[in-house]
């Protein structure tokens, strides 16, 4: 005899059919969908295999062409009506022209007409234009030039200007620049500068002058005379 099943073990049998039952439905709905899934995608890959995309063909744009002129037909000239021949010029040819048509007539000579040549006037004498007499213009009378004396201006021991000719840092340069000075007659000294880093330098000036004019006259003088340049400078 076998042994009876009591409630709760029945309970645990029928907890267990349900939930194999519900696994079951859930693993057949998964499989399904997951069915339909590749089956979309295979389907869509079939369809892409059998419709290839088509292919663009390039067309070549054709230029417009422009529509040419018509040629313009020249119209043919019409012959000129031919002139009625007069009787003698029909005999001249050689035809036969019936009497009395009206035609065998000679032409009528014209007659030119005398023209009488009318007598030219007189030409008119041009009135005479009364020119204005203008005074006669006086020559230009040259600018005199100032004349410069040719003698320089002697010395002034207590003068205070001077007029500057030449610089140099060997005594040697300066004493040769003046001995050709004062062979031209020129009133030459040596003054000295110390310059700090640039060192002692000789300076060859004319003079000395009491005034600033007096020097800038030597200045003059020595340029004109002899081509010395130079500038006028206070001792």
């Amino acid at each position: 005899m076998t042994g009876s099943k009591t409630r709760t073990q029945r309970r645990m049998e029928r907890k267990q059919a349900l939930t194999l039952l519900v696994l079951v439905l859930v693993v057949s709905l998964s499989s399904f969908t997951l069915g339909v899934i590749v089956g979309r995608r295979g389907a869509e890959r079939d369809m892409a295999q059998s419709f290839p995309e088509p292919r663009r063909i390039m067309v070549a744009e054709v230029p417009q062409q422009t529509p040419l002129p018509e040629p313009v037909v020249e119209e043919e000239a019409k012959p000129a009506e031919e002139e009625k021949l007069t009787f003698y010029d029909n005999l001249s040819r050689g035809e036969t022209v019936p009497l009395g048509s009206g035609i065998n007539l000679p032409p009528e000579e014209k007659k030119a007409q005398e023209v009488k040549p009318q007598p030219k006037p007189a030409p008119q004498p041009a009135p005479t234009e009364k020119k204005a007499i203008e005074p006669p213009v006086p020559a230009k009378t040259p600018a005199v030039a100032k004349q410069i004396p040719s003698t320089i201006p002697p010395a002034d021991a207590s003068g205070t200007y001077s007029v500057q000719v030449g610089a140099f840092s060997s005594v040697a340069d300066a004493g040769r620049l003046k001995k050709s000075l004062i062979k031209k007659g020129y009133p030459v000294f040596i003054a000295e500068a110390d310059l700090g880093p640039k060192g002692l330098w000789y300076r060859v000036r004319l003079g000395p002058y009491a005034d600033p004019d007096t020097a800038k006259k030597a200045l003059l003088i020595a340029d004109q005379k002899d081509k010395i340049k130079g500038f006028v400078s206070r001792l």
